[in-house]
C-alpha cells in the first residue's frame, strides 16, 4: 500500500523528531551474572513506548536466547518508581524526570537513568501485559476515547479501514513521520468541524489523580478558549485568570516545553497532542 505524504506541519515534525537518551541498567539482583555490557544507551523517540524497546533490552541483558519468563516479568523503574509502559516515553520523562527535578531544584537528568527488572513484576502498580501487542491495543483504545471526546462517538476512527488504522500504529512503530501523520492529521483536523470537547489529561505532582474533564474549546459566547483558560477551569488555584496581577503558581509542560498560555486550546490540541491524540499536560509547581 502506498504511503501518503503528511501535510506540512513543522511543529508536528519537530515534536515527532524529539528524543530522550535513556541509559538502561539492570538492578544487579535479578540476573545470574552481570552482562558484559553493564548498561544500554538508547536514543528513544519521545512519542514511542517502553514496550517498543523491550526486545532490545532483553537481548542486551539476557542474550538472544531469553525466554518467555524474562519477557513476562520485565519492568522498569526510575528512582524506585515503576514506569507505566502504556504511557509515551516523553510523558514518562516529563512526569518523573522534569517534574521531579524542577521541584527538587536539581538538573534535568540526561541521560535518563532507568533500571530494568526481570522478576517480581509489581502487578499492584503496573498493568501486567506490557508486550508490544498489548501496547497497540491500549494505544488504539486511547485513540477511540479521544475520538469519542471530540465527536460524541467513535464513528470517525471506526469508519477508517483496518489498513488505515494499522497505518497509524505501523508508522509509530517504525518512527515514520509521513506514514503516521498522513493518517493522523485526519483525526486531529476532524474534517473541519469544531470538537465537542478536547481530549486533555492533566498530571499533577505527588501521585494526584489525573484530571480529565470534558471541556469545550469554545466558551459560552462561541469564542475560542485559551490554554490558560482550560487550565484555570481544571486547577484554578494554580492557574488564576490572567488579570495582570495574579501570577500562576505552576508551570505547564507539553513535550517538555512550556507552552504559551494565551494560545488557542484547540490549536494546541491539534498541533501538540501525542500520537494517541490526547493533549497530555504535566504540571510543575513553583
Amino acid at each position: 500500500m502506498a504511503i501518503g505524504i503528511a501535510p506540512y506541519n513543522p511543529i508536528a515534525k519537530v515534536i515527532w523528531d524529539g528524543s530522550i537518551p535513556i541509559l538502561f541498567s539492570d538492578n544487579g539482583v535479578d540476573l545470574p551474572a552481570k552482562s558484559p555490557n553493564a548498561s544500554l544507551l538508547i536514543e528513544a523517540p519521545r512519542c514511542s513506548y517502553l514496550s517498543q524497546l523491550t526486545s532490545r533490552v532483553l537481548h542486551h541483558f539476557c542474550g538472544p536466547a531469553h525466554g518467555p519468563d524474562e519477557e513476562a516479568e520485565l519492568w522498569f523503574d526510575y528512582n524506585g518508581i515503576p514506569l507505566k509502559w502504556h504511557y509515551p516515553i516523553g510523558l514518562l520523562y516529563d512526569i518523573h524526570g522534569l517534574q521531579a527535578a524542577t521541584r527538587s531544584s536539581s538538573e534535568s537528568p540526561l541521560p535518563w537513568k532507568v533500571t530494568a527488572h526481570f522478576r517480581d513484576f509489581p502487578a499492584d502498580k503496573l498493568i501486567r501485559r506490557q508486550a508490544v501487542d498489548s501496547c497497540q491495543d491500549y494505544y488504539m483504545a486511547m485513540i477511540k476515547e479521544a475520538d469519542y471526546l471530540r465527536n460524541g462517538s467513535t464513528k470517525r476512527i471506526m469508519n477508517m479501514s483496518k489498513a488505515d488504522q494499522m497505518q497509524l500504529w505501523d508508522g509509530l512503530q517504525s518512527n515514520n513521520y509521513d506514514q503516521f501523520w498522513s493518517m493522523n492529521h485526519k483525526l486531529l483536523a476532524n474534517e473541519g468541524t469544531i470538537a465537542k470537547s478536547l481530549p486533555v489529561r492533566i498530571y499533577l505532582p505527588d501521585n494526584c489523580p489525573i484530571i480529565q474533564e470534558p471541556v469545550s474549546p469554545l466558551d459560552n459566547d462561541g469564542q475560542p478558549r485559551t490554554l490558560g483558560q482550560i487550565l484555570h477551569m481544571a486547577v484554578p488555584d494554580l492557574f488564576p485568570l490572567d488579570d495582570g496581577e495574579s501570577p500562576t503558581a505552576a508551570t505547564a509542560l507539553i513535550h517538555g516545553v512550556v507552552p504559551d498560555l494565551s494560545a488557542s486550546a484547540l490549536w494546541i490540541a491539534q498541533n501538540l497532542s501525542y500520537p494517541d491524540t490526547f493533549l497530555h499536560i504535566v504540571i510543575v509547581l513553583h
